[in-house]
């Protein structure tokens, strides 16, 4: 059941190494200090744009005196990444099993590069955006990091309840999957719609929120629950009876 396409996720496929994850891992660390580049030397300056509102100052005791001071709201926004690679960190090196190609790693890290390097520059120019305030940054941060820590929590539940030896062969269906099929996929539409958000406002949550939703529904749901009727077969089949809804309950 595993699948050999290099570039797609190995379901099935237990031979966990540490490579690929390892490489997602640092690739995703390296994001931060190129997104804190791309807002610090402003590109869009040389279009006359001025920098995004600072909100303020705020002091970081983890970085040295001299640095130490630094204008809050990119701060929040590096948070949000911050985050999610916290959390992409704990899935592939503690949570994750399946075996993690190279490619695969190397392709995760390019998209979601140019994907937040394009967030933030689209930040950067906040300050002549019509449909972006300064309390969306705060907004989209906070519901953007709670979503991030939701989908923690549904895999760790889900992992706590796998690594019980009386559980092997069963399906998990409580807490989070007991309301929808994909609660994981789910909360990735919502933390990529509060990042666009955060970033650049309402029109620009809705292409972030678009792009995850696009992904799920018309590219990586069908072949997850193939893969799930194979191996699980009737208790999937229950499953689907139990919880219709394979995102957002009462909704898709």
């Amino acid at each position: 059941m595993a699948d050999n396409d290099s570039l797609g996720v190995q379901r099935g496929n237990y031979n966990w190494t540490l490579p690929g994850p390892l490489l997602l891992f640092l690739g995703r660390l390296a994001c931060i200090p190129l997104q804190y580049s791309i807002i610090a030397y402003h590109p869009l300056s040389i279009l006359g744009f001025s920098r995004p509102p600072t909100g303020g100052s705020i002091v970081l005791p983890c970085l040295p005196a001299q640095w130490a001071t630094q204008p809050l709201s990119p701060v929040v926004f590096l948070a949000m990444t911050t985050a999610l690679v916290a959390k992409q960190g704990i899935w592939v090196l503690g949570i994750g099993n399946e075996y993690m190609s190279i490619p695969f790693a190397t392709f995760g890290v390019l998209a979601d590069f140019i994907y937040e390097g394009i967030s933030a520059l689209v930040f950067t120019g906040a300050a002549v955006n019509p449909f972006w305030r300064p309390s969306f940054l705060y907004v989209g941060a906070a519901i953007q990091m709670t979503a991030v820590l939701l989908e923690l929590a549904a895999e760790l539940h889900r992992k706590s309840f796998k690594s019980k030896a009386e559980n092997k062969g069963k399906l998990y269906t409580d807490k989070h999957w007991g309301h929808c099929r994909h609660p994981n996929f789910a909360l990735n539409v919502v933390y990529g719609a509060a990042f666009g958000f955060a970033a650049g406002g309402p029109i620009y949550a809705m292409l972030t929120g678009g792009m995850y939703l696009s992904n799920f529904t018309l590219n990586a749901i069908k072949p997850k629950e193939d893969y799930l009727a194979k191996k699980y077969g009737e208790q999937w089949e229950q499953y689907k009876k139990d919880v219709r809804w394979k995102l957002f309950p009462g909704i898709y």
